[in-house]
C-alpha cells in the first residue's frame, strides 16, 4: 500500500501555514496550564518543531534526515502530532548510500476531564505509521538480504498511554511516562512482522528562570527509551538515553540532544545520535 506524498505534504502545509485556526484552541488549552517549552504531554496547543537528526547503528550504517514534526490542537481535549522525514539519506559502512522520503508517523492524543487532576495527568491515544517511503531496500555490508532503511510496506498501530506527573527538584517540573505497543496491521509485499513495547520516558528540569539573558530559560530533558521486541530471537531488549538541553524565547524553544546507547547489542539498535531542533508556538 503506497500513500500519496503529495497529499499528506499539503495537510502539513495546511496545517503549519494556518495557525489563525486553532488561535482559539490554543487559548482555551492554556487556561488549563501552558507549556513554555513545547515538552509537556499536557501542552495540547499548536506548534511547529521540524528537527534534524543524526543516528549511527551498530552496524556501521549512518542517517541524516531532517523531519517536518507538529502538533494541531483540535481543542483541550484531542490533539494530533504529524512526523514525516521529508529528506533521509543512509550511508553504509563500505560507502553504499541511498536518500530519499521516509515514513509518515500520526499520534493522536485525547486527555479526557475525568483523568486529570491538579498534579498528575493520565492521556490516552495512538500512533500509526504509514510506509509513505519512496524507496524500500538496499544491500547493506556484506548482507545479501536487502535491508529496509528508508521505509517497508508495514503499517504499524501503537496503542499509547501516557502518564505525567509535577515534580519538584532543583525548581518545579515534571515527569511523563510515554508507553507504546507496537504491532503490525498490513505487511503489503516487503513488510515485516512487528510486537514490541516501546517507552519514552522523560524528566523535565528547569535550569533557569525566563529572560532576555543569555542563560535565562535553560532547561535540561533527559529521555530514556525502553524497546523490548518480541520478533528478535536474540537481544530482544535495548535502552537508549538522551540529556535534551534547550533554552526558552518568547516564540518557542531551540535544543540540541545528544544520545547513547546503553545497551545495544543488537546490529540495528542505535550506539550513537544527534539531535537539533526547535519548537514554535502559534499564539
Amino acid at each position: 500500500m503506497r500513500i500519496s506524498i503529495f497529499c499528506w505534504l499539503l495537510s502539513i502545509f495546511v496545517v503549519i501555514t494556518s495557525p489563525a485556526i486553532a488561535q482559539q484552541e490554543n487559548e482555551d488549552a492554556a487556561k488549563e496550564g501552558g507549556d513554555s517549552t513545547g515538552t509537556d504531554p499536557r501542552g495540547f496547543t499548536s506548534k511547529f518543531m521540524p528537527y534534524y537528526s543524526h543516528v549511527e547503528l551498530n552496524n556501521g550504517v549512518e542517517v541524516d534526515q531532517v523531519n517536518l514534526f507538529g502538533m494541531y490542537a483540535f481543542n483541550s481535549k484531542i490533539a494530533m502530532t504529524y512526523d514525516l522525514p521529508v529528506y533521509k539519506d543512509i550511508e553504509g559502512p563500505m560507502g553504499q548510500s541511498e536518500s530519499g522520503i521516509g515514513d509518515l508517523g500520526l499520534r493522536i492524543f485525547y486527555k479526557p476531564d475525568a483523568t486529570q487532576f491538579e498534579k498528575s495527568s493520565h492521556i490516552f491515544g495512538a500512533e500509526l505509521t504509514l510506509p509513505t517511503a519512496t524507496s524500500t531496500n538496499t544491500f547493506i555490508g556484506d548482507s545479501t538480504v536487502p535491508f529496509s532503511v528508508l521505509g517497508d510496506d508495514t503499517v504499524i498501530v501503537s496503542p499509547m498511554y501516557v502518564y505525567v506527573r509535577d515534580i519538584k527538584l532543583l525548581s518545579p517540573g515534571f515527569v511523563a511516562f510515554m508507553n507504546f505497543y507496537d504491532f503490525d496491521v498490513e505487511k503489503g509485499t516487503d513488510g515485516k512482522d512487528v510486537s514490541r513495547y516501546r517507552g519514552r520516558w522523560f524528566l523535565m528540569q528547569p535550569l533557569s528562570r525566563p529572560g532576555p539573558g543569555l542563560l535565562d530559560g535553560i532547561y535540561l530533558l533527559p529521555e530514556l527509551q525502553p524497546v523490548y521486541d518480541f520478533e528478535k530471537d536474540d537481544n530482544q531488549f535495548s535502552l537508549w538515553v538522551a540529556p535534551e538541553l534547550g533554552r526558552m524565547f518568547p516564540w518557542g524553544a531551540a535544543y540540541i540532544k545528544p544520545g547513547f546507547g546503553i545497551i545495544s547489542d543488537d546490529e540495528t539498535d542505535r550506539d550513537w545520535t544527534f539531535e537539533l531542533g526547535f519548537r514554535y508556538f502559534f499564539n
